[in-house]
């Protein structure tokens, strides 16, 4: 194996660092352990073993690297891109766009799937300021996207419509969002999650906190239904087998059977459109399979029950127009809610932080995350060609005018 030229470590130790930290949830002090480890149990098969940010830098190259060259791919085939901000990571947010394959591959999307055309930091963002990203990351790939996914954020819908590209709505968020409509001024739906909130506080420590609900999401809760659903119906079916104590403390629950029972026959329907449409692709056959499922449980329920119902026959109706007549199209944002989550797992824990050129991790992880991806990456020539001055450019050109702006309104509001 050729030496990398002004490195003194070879491209196996490269590779097996940068991999370990890709594939394994860990730090890179933690692969130097492993490293060490593993020269101690074959005799130093590694040989010099790289500190922590030798590594840091590395994966930062590569991360450049393959971003740059993303979506090269897609110059002569239809693309989709999806896009989404991340929370407030210090005073700044993340916005991704992605490259994804314009056709369903009747399986949700892998990391590996997916690439990363554009990310850009601002301390908030409008439509107008999206719209120039989705058309920066048309422009890498060389055409437009036949459509474009996101979640009902109006900032986003903004944004894409400023664009001109065709939106598709993510089928969680939108589920989600009928779902709240309907339920959440419901009065005896609030009173029933007000009821299931006062054990948790009551009984926490005691001897029946195994009974205990899960714990509620505060952003996006409707989306996060079926978890103490599924736990009010078990817990209706075994309530008979509890004991005296746990009758009491549970005994809000038969009291509202049929609000649990209304609220397990939506969570199911909506659960099967969701499969539906993440394993099978958004399709016009697979808008008919949808509308059987409503037929069949939310149109024959009661007056709450049609109004999701018909709400759900809409949305699917809205979505159907931008389908193309030959592919099935993806209609869910999970893969780019799953980014955002190991960027937060992984970044520093500093909340004074904000954005880093550590987001060159997000590139390694989406496009080396895997034995064959991984293998044909020629990482010899990324560190070759890249350098730190490389590195210093691209924060100068991405992050800094970004700090620049935050800084400037900081100091406007302070006067």
């Amino acid at each position: 194996m050729e030496p990398i030229k002004r490195y003194e470590y070879s491209e196996l130790m490269v590779r097996l660092s940068t991999t370990l930290y890709t594939r394994i949830h860990c730090g890179f002090r933690q692969v130097v352990k492993m490293m060490e480890v593993i020269n101690e149990a074959f005799d130093g098969v590694l040989g010099k073993v790289p500190c922590h940010t030798t590594i840091e830098n590395w994966v930062k190259k590569c991360g450049l690297k393959v971003y740059e060259t993303a979506g090269t791919e897609w110059q002569d085939t239809e693309y989709a891109q999806m896009v989404d901000e991340s929370m407030m990571i210090g005073s700044e947010k993340l916005l991704l766009t992605l490259g994804v394959p314009a056709a369903h591959s009747e399986r949700p999307l892998r990391c590996t799937d997916v690439q990363i055309l554009d990310m850009a930091v601002a301390a908030s963002w409008n439509g107008e300021n999206i719209s120039e990203h989705l058309q920066t990351a048309a422009h890498r790939v060389g055409h437009a996207p036949l459509y474009v996914i996101s979640d009902n954020a109006s900032v986003m819908n903004k944004g894409i419509r400023c664009s001109g590209f065709p939106q598709q709505r993510d089928i969680s968020h939108s589920l989600g969002m009928l779902l709240e409509r309907v339920y959440k001024n419901a009065n005896d739906f609030k009173a029933y999650l007000k009821l299931m909130t006062e054990p948790k506080f009551k009984h926490n420590m005691k001897k029946i906190a195994y009974l205990l609900p899960p714990r509620q999401r505060t952003v996006a809760r409707f989306m996060n239904l079926s978890e103490w659903v599924n736990w009010s119906s078990r817990l209706l079916r075994n309530y008979h087998t509890l004991s005296v104590e746990e009758r009491a403390v549970f005994a809000f629950v038969p009291q509202n059977a049929s609000l649990i029972d209304e609220l397990s026959e939506v969570i199911q329907c909506v659960n099967q459109i969701e499969f539906l449409c993440k394993h099978k692709g958004f399709s016009s056959e697979t808008v008919g399979a949808c509308r059987q499922k409503i037929r069949q449980c939310l149109l024959r329920g009661n007056s709450r029950m049609i109004r999701l119902g018909e709400s759900i026959w809409r949305f699917l109706t809205e979505e159907e127009k931008v389908l193309s007549p030959h592919i099935a199209h993806n209609n869910s944002s999970d893969i780019i809610e799953s980014l955002f989550g190991q960027y937060k797992a992984r970044k520093s824990f500093n909340k004074l932080n904000g954005v880093t050129p550590f987001i060159l991790f997000l590139p390694i992880y989406t496009q080396l995350n895997g034995p064959i991806p991984n293998k044909l990456f020629d990482f010899k020539e990324a560190l070759e060609e890249k350098r730190m001055e490389h590195l210093e450019l691209w924060k100068k050109d991405h992050l800094s005018p970004n700090l620049a702006q935050l800084r400037n309104q900081c100091l406007k509001k302070s006067a």
